[in-house]
């Protein structure tokens, strides 16, 4: 048995994101946890744009109609679960609904986020995970479209050597099954003095070990390749229920000019990913 038992999955509809909210109650379920749908409503007229005084009233109703509906319809979807599920409505502006995200994290083992199909705004999606993972302090599990997962047997683990890793690294203990397949990937990896030592991976592979894991340590090469890429691929390859990495490990103008491994995952995940910060 794993370590979570609160969990919060974060969407902005409830018929999009039908899929991901029963993926979300089947792995609280396996968990024996509690799970707590955060419906995060980007509602709000634009707000550079004052309309006169005695419209407010008709706009206040228009948003207490729309928060009513799609809080019943995330209701709905989860009326049938055999476990029951907590629905907690936000409606503010989208400059705001991505901090609300990172309080939500503060309090939860788990964060749960879907794919781009669960979502009726992408922008949302995309502020409420990177808020959530660089502000929140806990991990974030991101479900793709069709990716199920409800015990996870065996893990990858990208391992660069940075203390984001070591914290995926740490987040992953509480995430998988006791005695679970660990397979820990360093793509091209460097040997530094405060990085990589002369074996990579084997120093966090012990580690991993002493706490009843079966761990494989692999060094891949690029080749080219995306480490994304990599990554997934070997896991697909593998049979692996998750990939597990520390996100935004490098720059912001790094990631810019040369593409970023979580930007990637973020936008494009074939597996279910646990990101970490």
């Amino acid at each position: 048995m794993t370590m979570l038992k609160d969990l919060v999955a974060i969407v902005d509809n409830g018929e999009a994101a039908r899929s991901l909210i029963q993926r979300a109650t089947a792995f609280a379920a396996a968990q024996d946890a509690h799970l707590a749908i955060s419906l995060m409503m980007d509602i709000f007229d634009n707000a550079a744009v004052l309309p006169p005084f005695d419209y407010y009233p008709v706009i206040l109703d228009r948003i207490d109609e729309e928060e009513q509906r799609r809080t019943e319809a995330v209701k709905a979807a989860v009326k049938d679960e055999a476990v029951p599920v907590e629905v907690r409505p936000v409606a503010d502006a989208l400059a705001y609904l991505g901090g609300a995200s990172r309080v939500e994290g503060r309090y939860a083992d788990l964060l749960l986020i879907g794919g781009a199909s669960a979502f009726e705004n992408q922008k949302l999606r995309r502020r409420s995970l990177q808020a959530a993972v660089t502000g929140s302090g806990g991990p974030v599990l991101c479900l793709p479209d069709n990716a199920k997962l409800e015990r996870v047997d065996r893990a990858v683990l990208g391992w660069d050597a940075s203390k984001e890793a070591r914290r995926a690294a740490r987040d992953l203990i509480d995430v998988v099954n006791p005695g679970a397949v660990i397979d820990i990937v360093c793509v091209d990896p460097e040997s530094t003095a405060e990085g990589h030592g002369p074996v990579p991976g084997s120093d966090i592979a012990r580690h991993l070990a002493r706490h009843g894991f079966k761990v494989d340590v692999h060094v891949l090469s690029a080749a080219g390749r995306r480490i994304s890429t990599v990554l997934q691929r070997f896991a697909a390859e593998n049979g692996a229920d998750l990939l597990a990495i520390g996100a935004f490990a490098h720059s912001r103008m790094r990631d810019i000019l040369l593409g970023g491994v979580t930007r990637d995952l973020i936008d494009d995940a074939s597996l279910p990913v646990l990101l970490s910060r």
